[in-house]
């Protein structure tokens, strides 16, 4: 992550107006442990690129919440293919994930049948507000 840090930040040197560049850089610094700098930089990507949304964040117990909201409303043959499965969440996939071929923006990893960890901190920057939110986390328990 170190290096990705490096190379993210020499791209938004050279390019400071590229918003993709900052929208890398705030995923890098989030998986980072930087809240604070990610928040930042996804801040700047906006700025930039009005089409571009700021991530919505929620406190851990509010997206489990959330999780279970989406898990009862799913259509019936749904809810029965998820019936017996276990769902974690986590707030990012781990350095060893990552090391192990997990995508570090995952939404979603099945690391056994019947699993499946959602990625909070990656669902959320894929959100603009709770109904994105609610959404992704659909087509997410759709993967079980």
């Amino acid at each position: 992550m170190h290096d990705a840090l490096e190379v993210a930040q020499a791209a938004c040197d050279r390019a400071p107006r590229d918003a993709e560049a900052w929208a890398l850089l705030a995923r890098i610094v989030r998986h980072l442990g930087l809240p604070a700098a990610s928040d930042q930089a996804f801040q700047r990507a906006v700025v930039l690129d009005r089409r571009r949304r700021l991530p919505y964040r929620l406190p851990p117990d509010r997206f489990r919440a959330l999780v279970e909201e989406v898990r009862a409303g799913l259509p019936p043959p749904l809810s029965r293919r998820l019936e017996g499965a276990v769902i974690q969440v986590q707030p990012l996939p781990t350095p060893a994930a990552v090391r192990a071929g997990v995508h570090p923006d995952a939404l979603v990893a099945r690391p056994a049948p019947g699993q499946l960890v959602l990625f909070q901190v990656n669902h959320e920057n894929d959100s603009a507000g709770e109904e994105d939110l609610r959404s992704l986390i659909a087509r997410s328990l759709s993967e079980v």
